[in-house]
């Protein structure tokens, strides 16, 4: 099944698993740069079929960060191979993976756990594990069957961003459900989700009350005044190599350079960066929309392609006085809504959502979206022994402890 469509080793106990059969999947387990690039091909077709689209775990996107992180963390890549929940796909289909790391659940914890991977820069903004359409059952039966077998640490197991009402989330609580071999707790934290409506006045209607918007029309005449404005997206004939120079050195000079986050002020960040832009811009997965003033470039924003969605990277804006009381980011943002009900070059065509992948306290997203995006998050293990204990424990007494100290937490 393709993106429009999802859009619109055996085992010998039988499975308890009402959605899956553990018998229909077995897990490799990876833990060099090499085995990731040895499956590219597979995970790509995975990508191409996922019940939920996670461009920053696609091999394009994955593979550069984690060349740049590998002297710093344990990999442990779990690929599930089996055939589908309706057992018509071949055995040897890949229909799971889930990126983890071995690591620490806390410093003051010395408790082993498998977390998703996260880069050394923090730029893997979501991650859901990538799971094929039809083959969450399996795929997660499988995994659980692989915890449940094993003999030595880590027996913890966590899961962040599974996104609500989505498949991978109905199946997840089915099977921490009915599984009772496991035991799980379970958070939820919010992010921001602009999904297409009618037209682009039923949205701002939606989302903007009179006063804002005739505010934001103010500040359109403002910039205005500064010179002609010009709103654009990447085109074929651009100079992407000068556009992306453009782009990288905005966000460094803005507070992102100050505190040291933004592409340019990581250790070879400004030219993994660039790579990883060009690769989405070969692949046409990539919106970069762009607001001059004249020739200036006073706001950019950029996000990747995974129909039926759209995931956005990084945002960057002119702090200099006369164009940041202009408010460009949200002059920008506002532009980007109208791409996406038009069908422009900033979404287009079967481009239903866009997750802001931002932080629940970021300002221009929570002022635009339309609802809030709840993103789940498990802590999975064996009953019985050590794991069930920390299991069980754990988020209460990290609730109990300063932010400082609850902030180092694998969960």
């Amino acid at each position: 099944m393709n993106r429009t469509a999802r859009a619109a080793r055996g085992v010998s106990r039988p499975s308890i698993f009402p959605f899956g059969d553990a018998r229909l999947g077995s897990v490799t387990v990876i833990d060099t740069i090499e085995g990731v690039e040895h499956h590219r091909e597979a995970l790509e077709h995975l990508a191409e079929n996922a019940a939920h689209p996670n461009p920053f775990y696609e091999s394009w996107y994955l593979l550069p960060l984690l060349k740049a992180s590998k002297s710093k963390q344990r990999l442990r890549f779990l690929l599930v191979h089996g055939t589908d929940d309706s057992g018509s796909e071949a055995p040897e289909t890949l229909i799971g993976f889930f990126p983890f790391e071995q690591t620490l659940l806390h410093p003051l914890c010395p408790v082993r756990c498998l977390r998703p991977w996260q880069d050394a820069y923090r730029w893997t903004l979501r991650r859901t594990p990538l799971l094929r359409y039809g083959a969450v059952g399996n795929s997660l039966a499988a995994l659980g069957r692989w915890l449940l077998a094993r003999q030595h640490p880590p027996t913890i197991i966590l899961f962040k961003d599974l996104p609500g009402d989505s498949e991978i989330l109905r199946a997840a609580e089915c099977w921490l459900t009915e599984d009772h071999r496991l035991c799980h707790v379970h958070d939820v934290r919010e992010s921001h989700l602009y999904r297409r409506q009618t037209d682009a006045e039923t949205y701002f209607a939606r989302v903007l009350s009179g006063k804002r918007r005739r505010h934001l029309r103010r500040l359109r005449r403002l910039l205005e005044d500064l010179g002609p404005v010009r709103v654009a997206d990447l085109d074929r004939s651009d100079d992407v190599d000068r556009l992306f120079d453009e782009f990288i050195s905005l966000e460094f000079s803005q507070w992102k350079g100050k505190i040291g986050t933004s592409m340019a002020s990581m250790p070879d960040g400004a030219a993994i960066a660039k790579d990883i832009l060009k690769e989405a811009h070969r692949r046409k997965r990539l919106s970069l929309l762009t607001l001059r003033v004249g020739d200036r470039l006073v706001a950019a924003r950029s996000a990747f392609l995974a129909p039926p969605g759209c995931f956005g990277f990084k945002m960057a804006y002119d702090e200099s006085p006369p164009y940041a009381r202009c408010g460009p980011g949200f002059l920008l943002d506002l532009e980007g809504i109208h791409r996406l009900h038009d069908d422009a070059d900033l979404l287009g065509t079967g481009i239903e959502w866009l997750d802001s992948c931002a932080v629940k306290t970021a300002a221009l997203p929570l002022s635009m979206r339309t609802e809030a995006l709840l993103l789940h998050r498990y802590m999975v293990t064996a009953r019985g022994g050590i794991g069930e204990i920390v299991t069980r424990r754990f988020p209460k007494v990290m609730q109990a402890l300063p932010w400082r100290i609850r902030r180092l937490s694998a969960f």
